[in-house]
């Protein structure tokens, strides 16, 4: 009778670690499942030469937004050039329900040498590089340029009707 109590208090408790361990793989599972959504880009990024390069040529730039009610024109070298530095060397990293912004292209004695689709929101802060609107590349965005574009995001908040 001892035996029995003993083999039935095994039993019990082999019963509930069996019960708990099945409960705690599907969370480790899910946990594992997030940095998936995470990737970088298939396009290979523009070199720091082409950055160089774009940097040097870049006299205009036209950013035309797609939801927004605003587009901006810099006609000013210096301001134009600035929006090169908010492309990052490094690689794009990308999550799979991102939405371009707009199309931002920079212009050189008045013809597009470069056009980028703008991404930037939460998790998705990125250039994808079109010619005749396919990509061909993508770098990540730098902080400038993340702050930049918040700021525009910002004041398009501002002037919708509430």
């Amino acid at each position: 009778m001892m035996k029995s109590k003993q083999v039935t208090a095994v039993t019990f408790i082999l019963f509930i670690l069996c019960i708990s361990s099945c409960r705690q793989s599907p969370k480790e599972g899910k946990e594992e499942e997030k940095p998936k959504t995470v990737t970088t880009s298939p396009y290979p990024s523009m070199s720091n030469e082409e950055i160089t390069n774009l940097f040097s040529i870049t006299d205009k730039v036209d950013m035309i937004f797609y939801n927004l009610p605003m587009s901006i024109n810099q006609d000013d070298a210096k301001s134009a050039k600035n929006t090169v530095l908010y492309i990052s060397p490094a690689p794009a990293l990308m999550n799979a329900p991102c939405k371009a912004l707009g199309r931002l292209s920079w212009i050189s004695k008045g013809a597009i040498v470069k056009e980028a689709d703008i991404y930037c929101d939460q998790g998705c802060q990125y250039f994808i590089f079109m010619t005749d609107n396919k990509p061909v590349a993508s770098n990540a965005m730098s902080e400038s340029g993340v702050v930049f574009f918040n700021q525009i995001l910002s004041q398009a908040a501002q002037q919708r009707p509430k």
